[in-house]
């Protein structure tokens, strides 16, 4: 079994390069108007954030889901009030300098650089930052990180004072980005506006938008380090094949990648392409059923799902072993995290499950197995799931995955279909809960606070049909709130903190709600001929993928080729 193993992913690997390499030479004519629109100038980096299809002029930095629409470009031109140190697991100071609870939690004060200015020269303030939180709590389609915003106030330029109706120690307060009040204050419907001409306080101002590019020049009033580049060029690809075609003829400068091999790319041009892989990142995928729903509203089910799928093998045929599967049922990383995991479950894994026993699971539920192997629910219905993926995806070949996990399933007695949806028709369906299983990535951010609430969630559970920002399995229990609002109301470290972490970690392992499958792993792929300083494993100055908030990070150390 192994030795098979080993010999299908080698066969894959060969298939995916010879893939590369055909794809490469015959899309070389298609891209070559992109890399007109794009120019030759040393100091225009190009960027493929992803796979996105064409970009939408959409930059209203609160939405989650214009980061997307814009090619990930909102990046570099909007920033939060602190930024994520992942090398070091941690948020580091960015424009706010400190933020310091008090009222046991219910107040919090943030202080603010005094040397930032917004894009079009006007200074960012407090009063900037206090219309933020306030709209955020105004409109909870803008409030993505669920903030029980009460009321905010600036009683000095440097300061804001926000205060919440509940204790909010966990909350990710850190991760909001202001607005400027003086052209914001006038918009008559915050949730609805695209934003067409941003202004940030990021190293890059909007140039010019089209579909296919957005282009971006350096913002001359940025606060921190100057860019060495005059413009950074977003470009709009529909594959992660026509990406890397575009990267081997030197189309493109930097590239998000999760399908193939970076390291067989390399080796064909290694002084002019070089990549650096980040495993694991706080960020992971999982599967999810719906649960609002039969039958997977069934926990007893959810946890055979969970048994039947062979993680480790799904890894190697579908990432080529970069997504490494996860281990613990509880979704956090048994190494990076091993410090919120309750002591009963730090040795629990996922070694000791397969086909037979999500079958015992499934028998002593009183599902019943027919002559053909396949379950029918206790209530007597053919048991029958359909498990929805989006074609094209920044992580990986989903549509790989979910074949194989539907093989897996199938094995089980669980007979499962795969449905593809262009990634915007699976965005929306797996926001409104219309599938019975999905995939969706969860927990880029690193506090664990904000992957479970976003698991648990059961402040105004969104209903079937209805676009929700958290729990979008619609996973309903009493128990789960109050555990989440007792991790909120602790302070970190605190044993009100490990108890509620405890008691939610046994929900994730007994009902399941979702169901860690594998770690996100990082890949940024780059043209070194062109420019220099990318991060890398001996400068992990920043996480190499162009869809995090790092990415400001990266387009301010970067520098042409040749220079010092």
């Amino acid at each position: 079994m192994k030795s098979g193993n080993r010999t299908t992913k080698s066969k894959y690997r060969k298939r995916a390069a010879l893939t590369v390499l055909m794809a490469a030479s015959m899309l070389l004519a298609a891209c070559s108007n992109t890399a007109k629109s794009a120019g030759t100038d040393d100091l225009t980096v190009r960027i493929a954030a992803g796979a996105t299809g064409p970009f939408t002029s959409q930059f209203n930095p609160l939405l989650n889901a214009s980061k997307d629409a814009s090619g990930n470009s909102s990046y570099v031109i909007f920033e939060p009030l602190m930024i994520d140190d992942v090398a070091n697991s941690q948020t580091k100071p960015w424009l706010a300098k400190s933020g310091d609870w008090s009222d046991g939690g219910k107040t919090l004060t943030i202080k603010l650089r005094d040397d930032v200015k917004w894009s079009d020269g006007q200074p960012m303030t407090g009063e900037d930052v206090a219309f933020t939180f306030q709209l955020m709590g105004k409109h909870p389609a803008l409030n993505f990180y669920g903030l029980p915003i009460a009321s905010a106030s600036s009683p000095a330029p440097d300061t804001t004072v926000v205060t919440f109706t509940e204790p909010a120690f966990q909350y990710l307060w850190s991760n909001t980005t202001p607005l400027p009040e003086h052209l914001w204050k006038d918009v008559a419907d915050p949730v609805k506006y695209a934003n067409p001409n941003p202004v940030g306080t990021g190293p890059f101002a909007l140039k010019s938008f089209s579909p296919q590019a957005i282009t971006l020049a350096r913002n001359s009033h940025y606060w921190g380090v100057q860019p060495k580049v005059n413009t950074a060029q977003y470009l709009s690809f529909d594959s992660e094949s026509s990406m890397l075609a575009a990267l081997q003829a030197g189309q493109v400068d930097w590239i998000t990648t999760g399908t193939v091999d970076p390291a067989a790319i390399a080796k064909q041009a290694p002084s002019k392409i070089g990549y650096w892989v980040t495993n694991p990142s706080p960020a992971m995928i999982f599967l999810y059923p719906n649960d609002a729903q039969a039958p997977t509203n069934d926990p007893h089910l959810r946890l055979a799902i969970s048994q039947a799928v062979d993680r480790a093998n799904v890894s190697k045929l579908a990432f080529g072993d970069k997504n490494a599967p996860a281990d613990s049922p509880t979704g956090l990383d048994l190494k990076s995290r091993a410090k919120s995991i309750a002591p009963e479950y730090k040795d629990l894994t996922f070694s000791s499950t397969g086909p037979e026993a999500a079958k015992q699971t499934l028998i002593s539920a009183g599902y019943t197995a027919g002559t053909s192997g396949t379950f029918t629910t206790p209530d007597g219905k053919p048991l029958q799931l359909t498990l929805t993926v989006p074609a094209t995806n920044p992580y990986g070949d989903w549509v790989r995955a979910g074949q194989d996990i539907a093989a897996d399933l199938v094995s089980a007695g669980i007979p499962t279909t795969i449905k593809t949806e262009a990634q915007p028709a699976w965005h929306t369906d797996t926001s409104n809960g219309n599938y019975q299983l999905t995939l969706r990535a969860l927990g880029g951010i690193l506090p664990v606070y904000d992957l479970y609430s976003r698991i648990f969630s059961q402040d105004n559970l969104t209903p079937r049909g209805k676009s929700a920002n958290a729990n979008y399995q619609r996973y309903a229990n009493p128990q789960a709130g109050r555990l989440l609002a007792d991790f909120a109301a602790s302070a970190p470290d605190s044993a009100g903190e490990k108890a509620a972490l405890a008691g939610l970690e046994k929900l994730m392992v007994d009902q399941a709600p979702i169901i860690p499958l594998f770690h996100i792993s990082g890949v940024g792929m780059w043209r070194t001929d062109r420019f220099i300083g990318w991060p890398r494993q001996d400068d992990q100055y920043a996480v190499p993928t162009a869809n995090h908030n790092n990415a400001e990070e990266v387009l301010t150390a970067i520098r042409p080729a040749g220079t010092k």
